[in-house]
């Protein structure tokens, strides 16, 4: 069971699990059981793209120190196995979304959607840049999200996809790409770190300023785009005539730029501490949506299930990692 649980990385099933609640929400869905959809075709998702994406890159993973141990590499999940449980996910995705959320929008984005993270998990170690084709995926997946609920999409269903093609164009073109660049390199494999010109050098990692603008150029849109939910008036940065949202938002955009230094900045010879700084980078990048959707939430949800989605999102992966990795919390790949 633990084999299965490592494969299909719960920890990390909200990330693309709310992507279409966030987005059926801004588009104005708050039936319990549709959103509860919603978050079952997430998670479905979310299977779909990791399992998928060792799937096809067993022969790469089995050559590298960091992920040789994967479920698939080393035969305890064969790849029949694996090719059924992300057919399986596509499946079911379409079926509920036939039943649940029927149009020729929604099933299309969907579609487009599986086909954008099927390209990526394909070809991303044979062409550079692959990173936006998935995140074009996650932006499909909030479209969808908004489409479940009605054909015209509202501005702020839009922001909130952009958001999520930001934090997945960030968490695997920076964040991901950096700490795998020594493996990558011996391999010839172009992903954007490497294509800027970062390298290993005498066991040190050599990053170039243009990667480092470059990334944090990345983060500063993430934060904009997020920051015109404010300033559209789509949300507002106070509730009960408390600044709350406005004081959380700066707080989590300076540790992002904050967090965003130490991936760039942290030794390969201390991987282990990027990999801490990873995590709490993509952990915060989720949290900033139900931040900017705060006073939204409240209105229509109320404060009680506003903080219990935040509290969701924080002690979910921290529980997972718990479980399967114990005091260590973190998957040192």
């Amino acid at each position: 069971m633990k084999h299965y649980l490592i494969l299909i990385r719960p920890y990390g099933m909200l990330f693309l699990g709310f992507t279409p609640v966030f987005s059926g929400m801004a588009n104005g869905e708050f039936t319990f059981l549709k959103l509860l959809i919603l978050l079952i075709i997430g998670f479905l998702g979310h299977i779909f793209t990791f399992v998928q994406n060792d799937y096809y890159d067993v022969q790469v993973d089995s050559k590298s120190k960091y992920v040789s141990n994967r479920p698939i590499v080393i035969g305890n999940i064969t790849q029949k196995i694996a090719l059924a449980i992300f057919a399986f996910s596509f499946i079911a995705s379409l079926i509920l979304t036939i039943l649940f959320f029927f149009n020729l929008y929604s099933i299309s984005i969907l579609l487009i959607a599986f086909l954008f993270i099927t390209l990526y998990n394909k070809y991303s170690k044979y062409f550079f840049g692959m990173e936006y084709i998935l995140g074009l995926g996650i932006f499909s997946y909030g479209l969808f999200g908004a489409f479940s609920v009605s054909e015209n999409i509202s501005y702020l269903a839009l922001i909130i996809s952009a958001m999520g093609f930001l934090q997945w164009l960030f968490s695997v073109g920076i964040s991901a790409n950096l700490k795998d660049v020594e493996f990558d390199s011996k391999l010839k494999i172009r992903t954007t770190p490497i294509a800027f010109g970062t390298h290993i050098s005498e066991k040190k990692l050599i990053i170039p300023i243009s990667f480092i603008l470059y990334a944090f150029v990345i983060k500063f849109i993430h934060i904009l785009v997020s920051l015109f939910a404010f300033i559209w008036g789509y949300t507002s940065i106070i509730v009960y005539n408390l600044p709350i949202p406005a004081i959380c938002f700066l707080l989590l955009s300076i540790i992002l730029f904050y967090l965003t230094w130490k991936i760039l900045s942290t030794p390969m010879a201390k991987r282990d501490k990027m990999l801490i700084f990873v995590g709490l980078q993509e952990g915060l990048s989720l949290l900033l949506i139900p931040i900017v959707l705060m006073s939204y939430l409240i209105d229509n949800l109320g404060a009680i299930y506003t903080i219990l989605i935040i509290l969701i999102l924080i002690f979910w992966p921290l529980f997972w990692f718990r479980i399967l990795y114990g005091k260590r919390m973190i998957p040192l790949e």
